[in-house]
């Protein structure tokens, strides 16, 4: 603050309207600044006293001490106003902190559940082998890799399928021509 504004001030100061955005900058230029204290002495002593002395009241002793008293309270109340200030920081900041710990923990938590739920399905034959060797181990031969093993022995190419097909439909006439035998056998028979 500089020794202009300070000393604009000193009348809203002895009212008691100075703003509260500017009373710490006030008092703390009143406390290092020798010519701004002593002005503002001299117009506190004179408006104060001319203020008791127009309200009928006990004229004060020491005016230096009375404003040295309205100097330490207004510095009380800047910094009772920053440590509501800093707290409130400080509260805001512990709740977002405690926020992203629940996140990061809830996040933790669905990493670990999906980590568990890839490796059950992918260590499936493992997992079988080792909590159920009695039932599919045979002579120390996995069932299951076995069966996998015969699974992909039989692959089918597209010659064995037109053969198989080949195959079905000479089943499916012979199959045919012994019925109509057995159909005459049985007109015969009549």
């Amino acid at each position: 603050m500089t020794h202009m504004e300070a000393q604009s001030y000193i009348m809203p100061f002895i009212e008691g309207k100075v703003p509260t955005d500017k009373q710490g900058d006030f008092v703390i230029h009143m406390q290092n600044c020798e010519k701004c204290r002593e002005e503002l002495e001299i117009y506190y002593t004179l408006l104060v006293g001319m203020k008791q002395l127009d309200n009928n009241e006990d004229l004060s002793t020491d005016f230096s001490r009375d404003l040295e008293r309205e100097l330490k309270s207004m510095s009380k109340h800047v910094k009772s106003r920053k440590r509501v200030k800093v707290s409130a920081f400080s509260i805001f900041m512990s709740a977002i902190l405690v926020a992203i710990a629940i996140f990061y923990a809830g996040s933790l938590r669905r990493v670990y559940s999906y980590e568990q739920f890839v490796k059950t399905t992918n260590q499936e034959y493992y997992y079988f082998s080792d909590n159920l060797s009695q039932s599919i181990m045979n002579d120390h031969e996995d069932a299951v890799t076995r069966g996998q093993a015969i699974d992909e022995d039989k692959v089918v190419s597209s010659f064995d399928r037109i053969k198989g097909y080949r195959k079905l439909e000479e089943d499916y006439l012979r199959g045919i021509s012994i019925g109509e035998e057995l159909c005459d056998i049985e007109i015969i028979t009549d």
